[in-house]
């Protein structure tokens, strides 16, 4: 049964990197599981298209990241004596941009049926200005400005119930990366099923080091979008947070999801009274059948006559 087929099925995880987003995703992913609400088994993670993008500068030639195990005056690489794809560093705008293209046309695109959770990870570099790094652009406001000239497609904002925002401030995500035990070979089916997530050095968590958030929120609510913003000091107040949230997206919200499931329930049950009473109907029909043909008399056949024995 498709429950979201026409509601907004789709709920964003958004923030600077190691700000929670995972953690955040797993545990409304394990509440909505808990109260029987149908979700599919994968998170749309923009992490995994920036590796699927990694993937295809790699057939030609590499020109547009680099690992910690190629030269620093190399341009391009090859991959020889089994060399590993994670960790990698994009060196332009060119992957990020293929990555935002594919991650939102996943988006507009996902199945209807069951609710999507997605994660996307954004915010401004604050790489210092004579670092090569410091023009690579994940921001928000690149998102906004790629909607605006329609390069990234939209569709997925009529699609999008909820936006959780997770913030942090700089020293909490670099203490929260520290934290991170996964090692860096973790495949990327492991990141899209949220079960790991990338380990990161100091200029990788510059890429996103300031949250520019407010400049999409607008945008976002125009679109009738719910925003929720939770501040992750690192504790067990953050679970609380996440309670609070869960419980307005799902049960007590302008329209919780619980609602679109509680509607679609009333649909089947009347579903069931028709079937019940057609079934009824049809009893009553075939028990009157069966009385009329007992009130008719026998119809009178002639006597068989005994064959003589031979």
């Amino acid at each position: 049964m498709r429950l979201f087929r026409y509601n907004r099925d789709i709920i964003i995880i958004t923030g600077c990197n190691a700000v929670g987003k995972t953690t955040a995703s797993n545990y409304l992913r394990n509440w909505a599981s808990l109260h029987n609400i149908p979700q599919e088994n994968t998170i749309v993670a923009d992490s995994h298209c920036l590796f699927e993008a990694m993937q295809d500068d790699d057939e030609t030639g590499g020109h547009h990241h680099t690992h910690n195990w190629c030269q620093s005056d190399q341009h391009g690489h090859n991959y020889n004596d089994n060399q590993p794809e994670f960790p990698f560093t994009v060196t332009d705008n060119t992957l990020p941009d293929a990555m935002r293209i594919n991650f939102f046309s996943k988006l507009t695109n996902l199945e209807t049926g069951k609710l999507w959770f997605a994660e996307w990870a954004a915010g401004v570099n604050t790489n210092p200005p004579d670092d090569f790094s410091s023009n690579i652009d994940y921001s928000y406001a690149k998102v906004k400005s790629m909607l605006q000239n329609k390069s990234i497609s939209a569709g997925w904002l009529k699609r999008v119930k909820a936006v959780v925002h997770i913030s942090a401030n700089e020293c909490m995500r670099f203490d929260l990366n520290k934290r991170r035990l996964i090692p860096s070979t973790a495949r990327p089916e492991a990141i899209e099923k949220g079960t790991a997530f990338w380990q990161k050095d100091e200029q990788v968590l510059r890429f996103y080091g300031k949250d520019d958030f407010a400049e999409i929120k607008d945008l976002l609510e125009a679109h009738n979008i719910d925003i929720h913003t939770i501040e992750n000091d690192g504790d067990e107040r953050f679970y609380h947070k996440l309670a609070a949230v869960a419980d307005e997206i799902f049960v007590t919200g302008k329209t919780p999801v619980a609602k679109l499931l509680s509607g679609m329930a009333t649909i089947t049950k009347h579903s069931l009274i028709y079937i019940q009473i057609s079934h009824i109907f049809s009893r009553l029909r075939q028990a009157n059948e069966r009385k009329q043909q007992e009130i008719q008399p026998p119809p009178v056949t002639e006597p068989v006559k005994e064959k003589a024995s031979v």
